[in-house]
């Protein structure tokens, strides 16, 4: 605001308040680009003009209002304009004409030399100038977004000039600006300080999203540190200022680099960062075209067998997509131009990396010249290359067991490629009854599994589950001795019960057991010792002296459990025991903990499944649980569940938890996830979409989980993708922040309605009618039957009569459904015995 005498608007600069008092000058008359389609992405020709030399210039302005700007088209006045809110509305304060543009101009009066951020937005595009210096410049006709940009300013104690000039090319025209604190940390989430761009010649230079006079003022010094795509450092620098000279790099070769850049800011602070940049001439390689390639496939002669075995899938999918044949030869006797699978002593020449470990699964792929290289680990980590190289570099999609997504290409060529990954869980158990196929699963990089599938790779096993009576049965102890078994209301019991954990000669015939599987059984991982899928945990009052004093029957379990795994340790120090917290033991014990070849794995049953562990309030007590085992237990394995037990067919709206939920284990340092779903026939409710999701979850839990879906949509369902994606929007809308669904989710939830239902009818019928092929259109039936299930559970006379019930059977039965609960067949026979019998 103006005070008496004053000419110019002047505010304290104080973070978070608006800035509402300017000058404004205008409207300046610009001319239309004569190229249409420069306009919107380039300032109008006479936006780069000076209008304001006759005070100074843009630069080092002086002037007050009632000045008048004058120029070949006209003139305008200096005048003032107090917004009654944030946003400057230009057409009311200066004018409703196109193309033109304006002049801001206010003063901030600072109590001290301070770096802060001018936070602002403009409708269209523009250019400030902080004390005289071009800050910002932005082109590009855009709507406003309040703080949509956020620029660092150097104020200096006292008086500080604002200029903006601002393009009005149509519609609406405004702008809004305030200052907000400085923090290093913001600065470094929001965006890159520095860069390396490349340049034509195939050097670089050091760039970035600020001009150089914010540089200046921000930053002290940076330090540079530039590593090719193999990690070998090849560029070290400093600079103080002139930040944006070349950088000299050793090769013209076209490649990937890494820069790290540490940053010491004027105010004192530090910031790391690093970016990846491409630089050098650029040359490129074919690697087939029209049915033919000059590649071939490079194994080495001490290959693995999963190495091996990608390289043949490499062959195949690669005849697939090309038509060329690429033979397999040793690496020993190849040449260039090659493909490489699995890490040899050439890829160690030309990456300087030591052999990764066998077990390792971090992949890479990347080309040396014409060369390509794919290699990780020998186990799985070269095999996961291959199939992400196929993924990512051709298209290649194994969405089931029987349906693959193969593009045809008649070339390819490349000057670049590069990638890496590792998992981000170790164990990754996707328990759908689609994902058990173990080709499949090793084509989606899922490695757990319980038992021992014969998978290209291998697995991370886990031997069985609820073992108490299978290692100690009552068939064979109960007679002779009933004090093996829980004490219950004063009375051994030899059924849905438990051990007596207190009693030594128990523990050692567990110990003795275990022990027995593990000489015997030797490629698990883990071994199970765990609860029986009961409750009634012994009463006696040995083992409720170790409850009462951990606080949970969890004490007793990991106190009993830590035995078996010490009288194992040496003979086996690669294995680990496993146990359960669930139900009963899902706490954690006060004081015991588990030691460090013990396996935890913690289950989420009573979880509502609607809203993400850490936000429902039906999860809090969940949520404690987890975070105190995953201080206090030193491997955390998760048993999760992401279906319906009782419906398995019946809609259930929990995809928008899945990625939120898995993230949450993995923060709790989870080594292993098993999502348990409809694991005994196909037929679960979207259970191939769901399948393909948790393998991509499971091994990148920070993946876009909306592009998976939308891809399983229209490759997996065909231009019938766009209406089941409908569908499968409607279904996931039923949620509601008061919804809570657990495992048992019922057909009479008020979450379902016949509207729901005849919506959902509706969109598969117009699915059906634009189905690409027979097959495609079973795969829509697949993805209706649970409306055709929930219509039948809901108004089972209806369903009988309308032909629903009769359309359910004929699919289900094509389809080889056998289960539709986890209960199998008792639940089968009565569901279809409740239709046929609905009066």
């Amino acid at each position: 605001m103006l005070t008496s005498g004053q000419q110019v608007p002047q505010q304290k600069a104080a973070p978070g308040q608006w800035i509402t008092s300017w000058l404004l000058c205008g409207p300046i008359h610009l001319t239309p680009h004569e190229d249409e389609s420069r306009r919107g992405w380039y300032h109008s020709p006479g936006f780069e003009t000076d209008y304001l030399k006759a005070f100074g210039g843009e630069t080092n302005l002086r002037v007050k209002q009632g000045d008048v700007v004058r120029y070949h088209r006209g003139s305008a006045e200096w005048k003032l304009f107090n917004s009654p809110d944030s946003i400057i509305d230009l057409r009311a304060a200066v004018s409703d004409e196109a193309p033109v543009f304006a002049y801001a101009y206010t003063e901030l009066i600072s109590d001290k030399d301070q770096t802060l951020f001018l936070s602002f937005g403009t409708n269209d595009g523009g250019a400030l100038f902080v004390n005289g210096r071009l800050i910002w410049d932005h082109p590009t006709q855009r709507g406003l977004r309040i703080d949509g940009d956020r620029v660092p300013i150097a104020l200096r104690k006292g008086k500080n000039q604002i200029l903006f000039k601002i393009e009005q090319l149509g519609n609406k025209w405004e702008f809004c600006a305030r200052l907000q604190p400085f923090s290093a940390s913001e600065l470094a989430r929001q965006e890159n300080i520095f860069r390396v761009d490349a340049l034509q010649d195939g050097k670089a230079k050091l760039a970035s999203p600020y001009h150089e006079a914010v540089l200046e003022q921000l930053v002290k010094e940076v330090s540079i540190n530039i590593e090719n795509s193999f990690g070998q450092p090849v560029w070290t620098g400093r600079r103080s200022g002139n930040f944006f000279a070349p950088i000299d790099l050793p090769s013209r070769t076209f490649q990937g680099y890494t820069a790290h850049y540490d940053v010491m800011l004027s105010s004192g602070e530090k910031i790391n960062l690093h970016d990846q940049f491409e630089a050098g001439i650029k040359k490129e390689y074919t690697l087939f075209s029209n049915n033919r390639t000059d590649y071939s496939i490079a194994l080495s002669s001490s290959a693995s067998p999963s190495e091996k075995w990608a390289a043949e899938e490499l062959r195949h999918w690669l005849k697939e997509i090309s038509g060329a044949d690429f033979p397999i030869v040793s690496v020993e006797q190849s040449k260039s131009p090659r493909i490489m699978v699995g890490f040899n002593n050439v890829i160690q020449q030309k990456t300087g990396m030591q052999p990764p470990a066998d077990t390792d699964e971090t992949y890479y792929y990347k080309n040396d010249g014409e060369d390509l290289l794919i290699y990780g680990g020998r186990h799985r980590g070269s095999m996961y290359g291959v199939m992400s190289f196929l993924e990512n570099e051709l298209g290649c999609r194994w969405y089931t067991p029987r349906v693959s997504v193969i593009p045809k290409r008649s070339k390819l060529t490349f000057s670049l490629m590069g990638h890496s990954e590792s998992p981000g869980v170790r164990v990754r158990n996707d328990f759908y009854y689609e994902a058990f196929d173990p080709v499949w699963a090793a084509r989606n990089k899922m490695n757990g599994s319980m038992g021992l599938p014969d998978q290209p790779g291998g697995v991370e096993s886990y031997w069985s589950v609820h073992t108490f009576y299978p290692l100690v049965p009552p068939a064979e102890f109960f007679d002779t001795h009933p004090e093996y078994y829980s004490l219950l209301n004063g009375k051994r019991v030899p059924h849905n019960a438990q051990l007596c954990l207190s009693n030594p000669d128990v523990l050692a015939i567990v110990k003795d057991r275990i022990r027995k599987q593990m000489r015997e059984h030797p490629e698990y991982l883990i071994y199970d010792v765990s609860q029986n899928d009961y409750y009634n945990p012994c009463e006696c009052d040995k083992c409720q002296a170790i409850v009462k004093r951990e606080g949970s029957e969890s004490g007793i379990m990991i106190w009993f459990v830590n035995q078996v795994a010490e009288s194992v340790e040496k003979e086996f120090p690669d294995k680990f025991v496993g146990t359960l917290a669930y139900q009963y033991t899902r706490s954690a014990p006060k004081t015991i903990r588990p030691r460090n070849n013990v396996v935890v794995r913690f289950c989420s049953i009573e979880c509502c499944f609607a809203h993400d562990f850490k936000t429902c309030p039906e999860n809090k007590s969940f949520m404690t649980d987890l975070t105190t085992w995953s201080k206090q237990a030193p491997h955390l394995y998760i048993w999760d569940y992401v279906v319906n037990f009782s419906h398995y067919l019946m809609p259930y709206p929990n995809f928008a938890v899945l990625q939120s939920n898995i993230r949450t284990f993995r923060e709790n340092k989870s080594i292993g996830i098993m999502e348990q779903a409809a694991y005994q026939s196909r037929g679960g409710e979207f259970a191939e979409l769901r399948a393909y999701l948790i393998s991509r979850l499971l091994w990148n839990p920070d993946i876009d989980t909306r592009q998976v879906i939308d891809d399983f949509m229209y490759g997996y369902y065909g231009r019938a993708g766009k209406f089941i994606k409908q569908y499968f929007d409607l279904t996931q809308g039923l949620v509601r922040p008061d919804t809570h669904i657990g495992l048992g989710l019922e057909p009479v939830d008020k979450i379902f309605s016949e509207k729901f239902i005849d919506e959902s009818l509706a969109i598969f019928k117009e699915a059906a009618k634009v189905a690409d092929s027979e097959d495609i259109l079973r795969r829509v039936e697949m993805a209706k039957l649970p409306v055709l299930y929930l219509r039948c559970r809901r108004t089972p006379f209806k369903a009988l009569h309308d032909g629903t019930y009769a359309e359910f059977v004929t699919i289900s039965e094509r389809e080889g459904i056998t289960h539709l609960a986890e209960a199998g067949k008792p639940d089968f026979d009565a569901f279809h015995n409740s239709v046929k019998h609905a009066k």
